[in-house]
C-alpha cells in the first residue's frame, strides 16, 4: 500500500486539491490520529475535514452540506426524538458544534457533550464554545466521554464516507450508541432511495433495512422519510416510556 497522504482529494477518486490550505503540513494533533486510527476510511475522515475546515472555517461547507438550511433540517429531525430542555446529549461526529448552536439559537438548554473523529474539528468547536466538552476520537475504539450515560444521543452524517462494509460500520456505530443513552438515539444517512442515487459517490443507506435491523435492537423504532427526499432518520428508544410520551408521529 502507498504511504497514506495528508489531504489526499476525495475517496472517490477525484484530483487532489492544491490549495494553499490543502498543502500545509498536518498540525501535531493530527498526525498523532492518523497514526491511532489505522482504517483508511478513518484517515480519509480526518484528512478531508481537516482540509474543508482549513478551507472553509465555520461554515456548513467544512461539513460537507450543501447548504446551512439542509444541514439544520436534519438538526430539526434529529432533535425532534423528544429532546427537551434539561436533558443530557452526546452529539457523535459533532464537527465544529453546529447542533449545539442551533440548540442554543432556539433556546433548548442542554447538558452537551461532542465528539469527533477529525482533531481540528474538536480543536475548532471547543474555541467556539469553552464551556461544554468535546472528545476527539471514535466510539468503536473506547473514548473517555465525561458521564457513562447520557439521556440522547443524535449523530448526523456520520455514515456518508464509509467505503469498507458501510452497512456493518453503521450497524456497529448505532449499537456502539445504544448503551449510552438513557432514553433514545437519533442517527440519519443519505438514503438508497433517493433520486438518482446511484450516481452519487457517497454512500447510501437502505433504510427499509435499518428500520427491520433497528427493530430488533430496542423497544421502539421509527423510520422517518419525510423531511428531505435524499435522507432518511432512525429513532431508537431505549426506553418505551419515553417513546409512548414523544411528540413526533409518522
Amino acid at each position: 500500500m502507498p504511504p497514506f497522504s495528508f489531504f489526499p482529494g476525495r475517496a472517490s477518486g477525484g484530483r487532489p486539491d492544491h490549495d494553499t490550505a490543502a498543502s500545509q503540513p498536518p498540525d501535531p494533533d493530527t498526525l498523532a490520529a492518523l497514526e491511532r486510527h489505522r482504517h483508511d476510511d478513518d484517515r480519509h475522515t480526518i484528512s478531508h475535514f481537516s482540509r474543508l475546515l482549513s478551507r472553509h472555517g465555520t461554515s456548513h461547507a467544512s461539513l460537507e452540506w450543501n447548504s446551512r438550511e439542509s444541514q439544520e433540517r436534519r438538526f430539526e429531525a434529529l432533535v425532534e426524538i423528544g429532546v427537551r430542555a434539561g436533558d443530557s446529549l452526546l452529539d457523535v461526529g459533532c464537527g465544529t458544534g453546529d447542533l449545539l448552536a442551533w440548540l442554543e439559537r432556539r433556546h433548548l438548554e442542554v447538558t452537551y457533550t461532542g465528539t469527533d473523529l477529525t482533531p481540528m474539528m474538536v480543536e475548532h468547536a471547543r474555541g467556539r464554545f469553552p464551556e461544554h466538552v468535546f472528545v476527539q476520537g471514535c466510539l468503536l475504539d473506547g473514548l473517555a466521554l465525561p458521564t457513562p450515560q447520557v439521556d440522547w444521543v443524535l449523530a448526523s452524517g456520520i455514515f456518508a464516507h464509509r467505503r469498507d462494509r458501510p452497512d456493518a460500520y453503521m450497524r456497529d456505530m448505532i449499537a456502539a450508541m445504544l448503551p449510552l443513552a438513557r432514553k433514545g438515539v437519533a442517527v440519519n444517512s443519505l438514503s438508497l432511495k433517493a433520486p438518482d442515487n446511484r450516481r452519487w459517490r457517497l454512500y447510501h443507506a437502505d433504510p427499509d433495512a435499518m428500520i427491520a435491523w433497528a427493530t430488533d435492537q430496542v423497544p421502539h423504532a421509527v423510520l422517518r422519510e419525510d423531511y428531505d427526499p435524499n435522507d432518511f432518520t432512525l429513532y431508537l428508544y431505549t426506553d418505551p416510556a419515553i417513546a409512548r410520551a414523544t411528540p413526533w408521529r409518522p
